[in-house]
């Protein structure tokens, strides 16, 4: 049976029921599918009648039901808001648009029916459909900040009832967004602050600002902007802000810096009010300015207009005589008071100020300067010294309230006075009183004279006369210089006969002259007058002007050279007539030898040096000396010695040998050659004059087988030799020398002559070694383990008379058959059995060699040594040191520690690089008390008892002992050598060490001693050395434990190498031996003894060790007696002079001392000197200065103590230190006096001398030597010359015209030659007098030197530029002293200018232009009138100043090309682009040259600055982003830096030289990733045709290809299912193909399985290889129906829509108000309705996608809507005509009026069978009950999981039955499922549409 349930309703019936809500899908069941078509129900078959009751039973239910829904449906319910669409909680920013959507009401009606909406107010307004609110009026929160409305909701009503409408009220907050700036009130400001308010004060506060914002965006910063004009303004004074309320602040000026008003009399400062908004770009800002006015206060002093002052006034002249015009005001321009005038400074009085009266126009005082009552004289001391030159000051006072005196200014006023003759000469004395020597020159001025004669007139008014007239003695002794004299004359009186000058004449009124000098002027009728004169006094001094005079010039003096030290040879004076010291004569000897005799010093003679050894005839024969005689003033005379040596016979002849040995042969009877015996005689010739007779004194033959010739010394053979003669074969004369002197003396010699062989010569070795030995030596090294055989040496002979191969060689000693040779070739090899031991045999072997030839008939022989020298070779084992056996033997007590020493082995090795490293080695014995030797190491381990230190060697208790474990522990101790070379594995030593373990017991005798313990039983005692022998050193005493007895048995075990013994009864220990502490190699040594008890059963052992020590019985010795060193006096702290060393045997003990050294100083110049305690090292002290010239020689002790601790015991040594100081430059030449001055006429020959200067210098060498020079010569330059030895100064040029009253000024200097050389300064002042009549120069007074002049150069011709002022020393009424001024013509500069001859005004010639010439020099030239006239000349500098006369402009022609520069995008705000460059002719402030940005610069990306260079600097304000431009052509104008603007916009003009044009070319760098056409779109797709070409494109220039890929596909179903729509991921290369290269993406297969449904893909794209630089987008692909698209109908056909699609589709976008995206899908030519195409009109379908959905109700009444006029005005514009659905509407057919009345009828007559058919449907309730029941059990329930879309390829459609385990309860689901072809388009599988079979049925559902 087969039941099938289902429900006609078809996709129209609701279209958006499809959409968004999900449709109950019907399956069957049963054992077979079927598939049911056409229009019959599905009933169960009948097999009778009895069923139809049932269903009009059926029909009649179902009406009734029909009626109650009706009646239900009648009643109306209210609508209601949603949550979220009410308006709750909702605000809006003030700054929201009109129209803009704002918010969307949503509601709900429970009826279904559709709801409008309404807002009340003027402010919003709402769609009545949508509930889409959109702003109708701008808002402003400032204005209202809450917006008051009421919504409401409206549904429709029911059944003619009236609709429901719900209202809301709500309040909407208006939120504030920045948009009113700050405001300044009150505007505009201006104030004014005294200049003298102090830094810190408030100047001004009344600026009020406000903000109509609020919170944040009314908070405000207040700063100062600085201004071009003002650029100081801001550094000058600071603002500040306080807050009042919210928007409302006061701004705070305070001032930073003082003011000035004199300097700046106002500011500007320009505001700027900032609002503090959250988004600085957001920021508002608001500027205003503060004009600020300085008051000036009276804080500077009076200002001279004309300053500074100076004129020329005659002495003499009348009383109110005018001579200067003052003018000054108050250095306070905005305030002046009124000045006063006064006169400061005019001492004498010469002077008046004459005021006028003060304008009150003007602030100007006025006064002028006249001449006072007082006559003014030129010649006042005050202004005779200046020169003529009188200076005085005039002040300024200001007048507070034109009373009180305020501030004040002086300026100096200069007044040249002219001469008058109104003086005579005067001198400077009357009277002068002088000494003179006797000796004085001829011609040579007076000393001491220093007279001066003084017109103070000038010119001719001071001329003169000077005579002179004897009083006493002085007639024709001396002459006055100058004869004629002109104003202050230093007046020579020179010696003109020195006859008259004679100090030895009898009469003593001689030796005074008296004489008076008289000064004569010219009188009347050209008479001489005497107006003046001077007496001056000379008393004659005697001088030293005699010598000492000797007897005779030259002495000749013969003396014995034996004659005693101290004897006087002669007796030789001088004697010198002058008198008192000039008379006292003192001797002295000098030349070479003089040091062999002395003379006294006084008395004279000539003596033999005591202190030299004596004259010796032999040494020198005579000398030639100086006896040298000096008087007390310096003279010297010298007499000539000549000291002849009388010889002596005081040397006996000397032989030229000690021996002399020949070799004849035997037989012969002469010496081959001939054999001489030679002696000298140093005695001269009266000793025999080296006359030697020889003689043989003895002989050892009896026959006289020599002689010697006795004036030869010939020795020749009497009778042939004879070997038989001596035992020896040698004869043994002594001959003997003597000379001819008186006594005669003689000397021996030996002469030893051997006989030889005849016919044989005696071999010659080579030897290989130059050394002492001779030729004949040899050396060689052989190593010490050298094999047998081993090459040696090879020593080589060679035969005179002989074949060398002949020779043989033997070794005759020292090889110690170690050594052997070949006999026939000399090789010497190490033999056999040699032991080349270092140790045994020693390093070095001489081996005695003999070489003996072949001759006949007796063989010779020769002797050689050979030096063999052992080489070390480590190949000795090492070896234990020890005495005895009892070394290595020791008793330790079983209660001794852990760690405790036992004692210590030494293993010395031999080889001198020997490394010896100690080890425990088995075996390791043991034995018990009872002597068994131990088997085990269990219980007790008695090999780890002890451990051994591997270096040192020492032994150390490792573990506890025990006695009764172990009594006897034998330890072998190995050392092995690890450096060995030879015999490593026998490199080794071994030592038994036996140790006894003594057991504790309380029995044991006990030693009293407390050191002693038995545990450890060592007693130490300390011994001091060089006691006497048999000393008692201490005394052992013990006592028994058991009684107390005192033991009386001692004895020794192990003795003290001899040194102590110990007594066996008394326990002594007694001293045996000498103790020397520094002789010991160990400083103790030690003993065993045993105290043995009565009964000889009881023993106990004591180590008794005896350390010796030292005493100090050595005092320091130092390495040298005395000591000599050598230092500069220069030398300073802490400079190193020597190093003392002393040494101390004693040992160097740091706690006694006694070899420890300490140095001190004493004696003599020890306080100069400090020496180091304990290096010896002896320094400069400190603060001390070394002076040779004081002390050359420097003595003092240096003391080497012991014992640094001091006490009895200390010993010292002195050594003497002589320290000689050596010069330095350190004294510079001191003059004998402070000054020297000295007068000269101007009339003297060149070459006369003017004076000496002197000084000295007590360094020695170069030090010490003077020169003299003359440092700076001033006005004298070249007058003067010095002998740079003598100091001695004379002229060097004409004095002519350089005399006048003032002197010269030099500076002499002396110079040493020391290095660095020292120089010292002395003023000289030399008086020129004037004889000539125009000798004075004339002199500037200005320019001075280095003035320079300047002028501006827009000065008209003839403005004055400089006044010139000089001064001539002679009268200006004279020719002489009239100066008129010019230029010197040597150039163009003067050409310029103008000078006025008389007044020296220098004015303009020409225009000058700075631009063409800046400098000009002239030379200006002033000269008098005189005969001849003198002249002198200055160069003046005259500076053009620079106006501002020129423009900037670029260097740049009309059609040049802009300016090229590059910069990269992107780079930092600030950076450089590059700089421009203009020019202004001008210079300093006038040239400074600013830039600005005039055009193309509107975005404000770059800004230009001026540089320090005058250069326009352009930099980066903005950032650059090349894709944004690439390119900027901007303006730049430069302008005067003081002209600025603060900005300028105009275009380029070409033909402005002040412009330029600048191209700023943008580099590109890779900034940008690939950026996609359309981001994150939505579209819908259709079968097997594109779905959209995703375009990405990358705006960087050098941009790589772009390659796109698909990164990932989701499928999100939105079929209306009971399931909920979950993502499924699908395989997007199956189902979709991206284009890598185009972007191009279309489907890869069929669509239909997910239709009402929608894809989101992953797009990247990527153009670069570095990570990071993809960017991706989202696609969101629906598939959809045509029935589901609404199309645009357009009048244009589709080539124009297509143009115009993108910015219709945004437009559309943007009038809905909505967030929804319109998103159309094709564009194609329109079909009609009948299915024809409108070739003019095109058709696009489109779908609105949106965060909500949209069915196409919806869409049509969003796009459809008249009131949206912004959306008809786009529809108007792209000409679309109507919004159509896409596909064609299926329309449903309906019932009609006649129908619905038939089916009434029907159920009324169905209602009278459904009575009747009661009965039978009751009866079948049953059985249907059962049916139903058996239809839900067999049929399971499909699981929601299975659901899915299912496609296949078979032909027909098969039903299937997900298989899924059946529910036990609940209804059961059904679903059908398609397996069969392709849906049609149209049809989907989760839908209640009948799909069409290949039949051509139709199948309902």
């Amino acid at each position: 049976m087969y039941l099938t349930v289902a429900r006609h309703l078809t996709n129209e019936e609701h279209p958006s029921n499809r959409l968004t809500s999900p449709r109950p899908a019907f399956s069957t069941c049963g054992t077979r599918d079927k598939r049911i078509m056409g229009n019959h129900n599905i009933l169960p078959n009948m097999k009778n009648s009895q069923e139809r009751p049932r269903i009009l039973w059926f029909y009649l239910l179902l009406f009734l039901w029909g009626l109650s829904v009706e009646a239900q449906s009648l009643i109306n319910r209210a609508p209601h808001f949603l949550p979220g669409g009410d308006m709750a909680r909702f605000s809006l920013p003030e700054d929201t648009k009109v129209g803009t959507p704002v918010y969307r009401l949503r509601g709900l009606d429970p009826e279904g029916s559709s709801v409008h909406y309404s807002i009340s107010g003027e402010q919003l307004t709402v769609d009545r459909k949508s509930g889409i609110v959109s702003l109708l009026r701008p808002l402003d929160r400032e204005s209202v900040d809450l917006v008051e409305v009421i919504i409401s909701i409206t549904d429709e009503g029911i059944a003619g009832s009236e609709p429901n409408t719900v209202s809301l009220r709500r309040e909407i907050p208006i939120l504030d967004v920045n948009d009113n700036a700050p405001e300044f009130q009150g505007r505009p400001y201006s104030f004014a602050v005294a200049e003298t308010t102090r830094v810190g004060t408030t100047v001004f506060s009344n600026i009020t600002i406000t903000d109509k914002d609020g919170g944040v965006n009314a908070d405000i910063i207040l700063s100062c902007a600085a201004d071009k004009d003002n650029e100081d303004a801001c550094s000058t004074f600071d603002v500040a802000t306080e807050k009042i309320t919210e928007g409302e602040y006061v701004g705070i000026i305070s001032l930073l810096k003082p003011l000035d008003y004199e300097q700046r009399a106002g500011y500007s400062l320009v505001l700027k009010a900032t609002d503090v908004a959250s988004e600085s770009s957001a920021r508002l800002t608001a500027v205003a300015n503060v004009a600020i006015d300085v008051m000036d206060i009276q804080d500077q002093p009076p200002v001279f207009l004309n300053s500074p002052f100076s004129a020329t006034v005659a002495e003499g002249t009348a009383p109110g005589t005018s001579v200067l015009n003052i003018r000054a005001r108050d250095g306070d321009s905005g305030d002046p008071r009124n000045v006063t005038l006064a006169i400061e400074g005019d001492v004498l009085g010469y002077f008046s100020l004459v005021q006028y009266a003060h304008s009150p126009t003007s602030a100007v005082s006025v006064a002028d300067l006249v001449t006072s009552n007082k006559s003014i004289d030129r010649e006042h001391p005050d202004i005779f010294q200046n020169g003529g030159i009188y200076v005085f000051s005039v002040k300024a006072t200001e007048l507070i309230n034109n009373e009180l005196p305020g501030d004040t200014a002086t300026s100096q006023v200069t007044i040249v006075i002219t001469d008058v003759d109104d003086q005579v000469p005067v001198f400077n004395e009357d009277n002068f009183h002088i000494s003179v020597s006797e000796d004085i020159g001829a011609d040579t001025p007076l000393p001491g004279l220093n007279m001066v004669v003084n017109d103070r007139d000038v010119g001719e008014n001071a001329r003169y006369t000077l005579k002179l007239r004897d009083v006493k003695n002085s007639a024709g002794t001396f002459t006055v210089h100058p004869s004629v004299a002109t104003g202050r004359t230093p007046v020579v009186i020179r010696v003109a006969n020195v006859k008259g000058l004679d100090y030895d004449v009898e009469d003593p009124s001689l030796r005074k002259i008296v004489f008076d000098v008289v000064a004569v002027v010219k009188g009347k009728q050209d008479l001489d007058v005497e107006v003046a004169s001077a007496r001056v006094t000379v008393d004659l001094v005697d001088a030293n002007d005699n010598s000492p005079v000797f007897p005779q010039s030259a002495y000749r003096i013969r003396v014995l050279e034996n004659v005693r030290p101290g004897s006087l040879i002669s007796n030789i004076t001088a004697k010198d007539v002058d008198s008192k010291e000039f008379g006292s004569v003192t001797y002295s000897i000098k030349g070479f030898g003089s040091e062999k005799f002395y003379t006294q010093s006084k008395e004279g003679g000539l003596y033999v040096a005591k202190s030299s050894p004596g004259l010796d005839y032999e040494t020198q024969k005579s000398y030639s000396l100086t006896f040298e005689a000096r008087d007390g003033g310096g003279r010297v005379s010298t007499a000539n010695l000549f000291v002849e040596v009388e010889d002596v016979n005081d040397n006996a002849p000397v032989f030229e040998q000690r021996e002399y040995g020949r070799t004849v042969r035997e037989g012969a009877t002469s010496f081959q050659p001939q054999l001489f015996v030679r002696a000298i005689d140093a005695d001269g010739p009266d000793q025999g004059g080296g006359k030697i007779f020889y003689s043989i004194q003895s002989s050892n033959v009896d026959r006289d087988v020599f002689f010697v010739e006795p004036v030869s010394g010939e020795v020749k053979m009497n009778s042939p030799v004879n070997s038989s003669d001596t035992p020896r074969g040698q004869y043994e004369l002594m001959i003997r020398a003597t000379d001819a002197g008186k006594p005669p003396l003689h000397e021996e010699t030996r002469v030893l002559i051997r006989v030889g062989v005849p016919g044989n010569q005696r071999p010659i070795f080579r030897g290989n070694r130059n050394v002492g030995n001779g030729p004949s030596s040899y050396a060689a090294t052989v190593q010490e383990n050298a094999e047998p055989e081993t090459e040696v040496v090879q020593v080589m002979a060679t035969d005179p008379d002989g074949q060398d191969s002949l020779l043989n060689y033997f070794i005759a000693g020292g090889a110690r058959d170690n050594f052997v040779i070949n006999e026939r070739s000399g090789q010497i090899r190490v033999s056999p059995d040699a032991r080349l031991d270092l140790e045994t045999g020693g390093s070095h072997y001489d081996i005695i060699v003999h070489a003996v030839d072949s001759g006949t008939p007796i063989r010779e022989t020769a002797t050689a040594t050979v030096a063999v020298e052992i080489t070390d070779v480590n190949n000795k084992p090492p070896v234990f040191q020890a005495n005895d056996a009892s070394a290595f033997v020791r008793y330790v007590s079983e209660r001794v520690p852990v760690g405790e020493h036992v004692l210590t082995v030494k293993a010395v090795d031999p080889d001198s690089d020997a490394k010896v490293v100690y080890s425990i080695v088995e075996p390791i014995k043991a034995a018990d008390r009872t002597g068994v030797a131990l088997k085990s190491i269990v219980p007790y381990n008695y090999k780890a008892a002890f451990k051994i230190n591997s270096t040192t060697g020492e032994v150390f208790v490792a573990k506890s002992l025990d006695h009764q474990a172990a009594a006897v522990i034998i330890i072998t101790i190995q050392a092995n050598d690890v450096n060995a070379v030879e015999h490593v594995q026998d490199q080794f030593a071994k030592a038994e060490v036996t140790i006894y373990i003594q057991a504790y017991n309380n029995s044991n005798p006990v030693f009293t001693i407390s050191t002693w313990t038995p545990t450890n039983p060592v007693i130490k005692v300390a011994v001091r050395e060089e006691q006497r022998l048999g000393a008692t050193l201490m005394t052992l005493s013990a006592k028994d434990p058991l009684d107390g007895r005192i033991i009386s048995k001692f004895e020794e075990v192990k003795g003290a190498q001899d040194f102590v013994s110990v007594d066996p009864h008394s326990g002594d220990i007694i001293l045996n031996k000498r103790l020397d502490y520094e002789s010991l190699q160990q400083k103790s040594f030690s003993l065993q003894v045993h105290a043995i008890s009565d009964d000889d059963k009881r023993t106990s052992e004591a180590t008794v060790i005896i350390e010796v020590q030292d005493i100090n019985d050595n005092s320091p010795q130092f390495s040298q007696e005395s000591y000599k060193t050598r230092v500069f006096e220069s030398a300073k702290y802490p400079e190193k002079i020597l190093t003392v060393k002393a040494n101390d045997l004693d040992i160097n003990d740091n706690k006694t001392g006694y070899g420890t050294i300490r140095y001190s100083l004493n004696g003599g110049s020890a306080a100069l000197f400090d020496v180091d305690p304990v290096s010896g090292v002896v320094k400069i002290a400190p603060n001390v200065t070394l002076d040779r010239e004081k002390q050359p020689l420097l003595r003092f002790n240096v003391v080497a103590s012991d014992t640094p601790q001091g006490g009895s015991e200390q010993r010292k040594s002195i050594a003497v230190v002589l320290v000689d100081v050596l010069d330095v430059n350190d004294n510079a030449p001191s003059f004998t006096k402070r000054m020297y001055s000295a007068v000269v006429p101007e009339n003297v020959a060149v070459g006369t001398d003017v004076t000496t200067v002197t000084a000295v210098d007590p360094d020695d060498g170069g030090g010490g030597q003077i020169t003299y020079d003359l440092s700076n010569e001033g006005e004298a330059n070249g007058l003067f010359a010095i002998n740079h030895t003598t100091g001695h100064i004379k002229t060097q040029k004409a004095l002519t015209g350089k005399g006048r009253t003032e002197p010269y000024h030099l500076i002499v200097r002396a110079q040493d030659g020391g290095n660095p050389s020292l120089s010292m300064d002395v003023p000289l002042s030399i008086y020129i007098g004037d004889v000539f009549t125009n000798d004075g120069v004339p002199l500037f007074i200005r320019p001075t030197f280095n003035e320079v002049a300047k002028i501006s150069e827009n000065s008209s011709i003839g403005s004055p530029v400089f006044q010139v002022m000089a001064t001539d020393p002679d009268d200006p009424n004279s020719p002489n002293g009239k100066i008129s001024y010019k230029f010197l013509d040597d150039g163009l500069d003067a050409v310029a200018f103008n000078i006025d001859d008389d007044t020296g005004l220098i004015s303009t010639r020409l225009l000058l232009d700075r631009e063409q010439k800046e400098n000009y020099s002239l030379i200006v030239v002033i000269q008098d009138h005189g005969d001849p006239p003198q002249q002198a000349s200055r160069v003046l500098q005259v500076q053009v100043l620079d106006i501002d006369d020129h423009k900037p402009l670029f260097k740049r022609g009309l059609d040049d090309e802009p300016q090229g520069l590059t910069i990269r995008e992107e780079v930092d705000i600030g950076t450089e682009v590059g700089t421009v460059e203009a020019v202004d002719d001008d210079i300093g402030e006038n040239g400074m040259i600013d830039y600005l940005i005039t055009y193309g610069n509107e975005d404000g990306l770059f800004s230009i600055m001026h540089t320090s260079d005058n250069k326009g600097m352009i930099t980066v304000a903005k950032r650059l982003d090349r894709e944004a431009a690439s390119e900027h052509l901007i303006t730049v104008k430069c302008f005067k830096k003081s002209s600025r603007p603060r900005s300028l916009r105009k275009q380029y003009n070409r033909q402005d030289p002040s412009e330029r044009q600048v191209r700023i070319i943008v580099l590109d760098i890779d900034d940008n990733k690939p950026v996609f056409t359309k981001e994150n779109i939505t579209i819908g797709v259709r079968l097997n045709v594109p779905v959209d070409k995703k375009e990405a494109n990358d705006i960087d220039s050098d941009a790589q290809p772009i390659t796109y890929s698909l990164v990932n596909s989701t499928f999100f179903s939105l079929a209306p299912s009971i399931i909920d729509t979950v993502p499924v991921s699908a395989n997007h290369s199956a189902v979709f193909r991206l284009d890598n290269k185009t972007g191009e993406l279309r489907t890869a297969s069929s669509m239909v399985g997910f239709v009402d449904g929608f894809f989101e893909l992953d797009v990247t794209a990527n153009n670069s290889e570095f990570s990071g630089r993809e960017v991706n987008t989202t696609v969101k692909i629906f598939v959809l129906r045509d029935r589901d698209l609404l199309k645009f109908v357009f009048s244009k056909p589709p080539t124009d829509v297509r143009r115009v699609l993108n910015d219709f589709q945004r437009e559309v976008e943007k009038a809905l108000l909505l967030p929804v995206s319109l998103n159309i899908y094709d564009t194609q030519f329109y079909a009609k309705e009948d299915g024809s195409l409108d070739f003019s009109s095109t058709s696009s379908c489109f779908q609105l996608v949106g965060k909500e959905s949209y069915d196409l109700n919806d869409m049509q009444s969003l796009l459809q809507d008249p009131s949206n006029i912004d959306l008809n005005k786009v529809y108007d514009k792209y000409n679309v005509e109507g919004v159509q659905r896409c596909a064609p509407l299926i329309v449903k057919a309906e019932a009609s009026w006649i129908q619905l009345w038939v089916l009434a009828i029907a159920c009324f007559i169905g209602l009278g069978a459904l009575m009747a058919g009661i009965a039978t449907c009751c009866l079948h309730g049953r059985y249907k009950r059962h049916v139903k029941r058996s239809l839900l059990r067999d049929c399971p329930r499909v699981p929601v999981s299975s659901i899915g879309y299912l496609s296949g390829t078979g032909a027909s459609s098969t039903m299937i039955i997900t298989p899924s385990a059946a529910l036990s309860e609940g209804p059961r689901m059904y679903e059908w499922a398609h397996d069969g072809p392709g849906l049609p388009p149209g049809h989907d599988n989760m839908s209640y549409h009948s799909f069409p079979t290949s039949t051509g049925g139709k199948m309902e559902s």
